[in-house]
């Protein structure tokens, strides 16, 4: 599977914290619950019923709308990649965010960062609620509000790449920075596997998709 997962060295993956990178596109969400929990919560909102446990290292078939939903070891939160080769009918998005945070109540974090349009943004949930946001985009906008803290929108945009890697670390969160080398084609079958991301580094990781 042509997907590299890049990190820096010198610090071991279960304690990195924050965002590995801003020098690349990202999507994630974010969800501090099991792979097992999170998966279902986002079958049944996407209406996903293609659905492979432990699929890490396994071979399994590309299908539509393919997603990974995994938890590294050592890591408190499960996160939701989608891949971007597949059929882009589906997005990640912060409403997908909140749904989920609702269902499960829990706490959620919808991230997406982009090193092309100089953007990045995050929205907190707590059990659907919405409790803090940022939507930055260099040289244009900064909009920042929160129900956790008071925080002058002046001062988040004197570096809003640091506040928001502070704010991941004070979530004990983590933002990796994965690649897509390669295509996956709709009915290829291929091992799942991340390239620089060892089988005892990920404590889960299901396949789920659309048939």
């Amino acid at each position: 599977m042509s997907i590299c997962f890049v990190r820096e060295e010198g610090i071991l993956l279960e304690q990195r914290r924050g965002l590995e990178t801003i020098d690349c596109n990202l999507l994630f969400v974010l969800v501090r619950a099991s792979v097992e929990q999170v998966a279902q919560a986002f079958s049944t909102l996407r209406q996903m019923d293609v659905w492979v446990r432990n699929a890490y290292d396994s071979e399994v078939e590309i299908h539509n709308e393919s997603a990974f939903v995994f938890q590294l070891r050592g890591h408190p939160w499960s996160l939701i990649y989608k891949l971007s080769s597949s059929s882009i009918r589906i997005y990640l998005t912060e409403e997908d965010a909140r749904r989920i945070s609702e269902l499960l109540s829990t706490s959620v974090i919808y991230y997406a960062g982009s090193d092309t349009c100089g953007t990045i943004e995050y929205h907190l949930y707590s059990n659907g609620i919405l409790q803090e946001r940022l939507s930055f985009e260099e040289e244009f906008k900064c909009e920042f509000q929160s129900q956790l803290r008071q925080v002058e929108v002046r001062e988040v945009e004197k570096d809003a790449y640091t506040f928001t890697m502070d704010f991941m670390r004070g979530q004990d969160a983590y933002i990796p920075c994965i690649v897509e080398v390669e295509d996956l084609k709709i009915g290829q079958r291929t091992t799942l596997r991340f390239e620089g991301l060892l089988p005892n580094e990920v404590e889960r990781m299901d396949y789920i998709a659309q048939q």
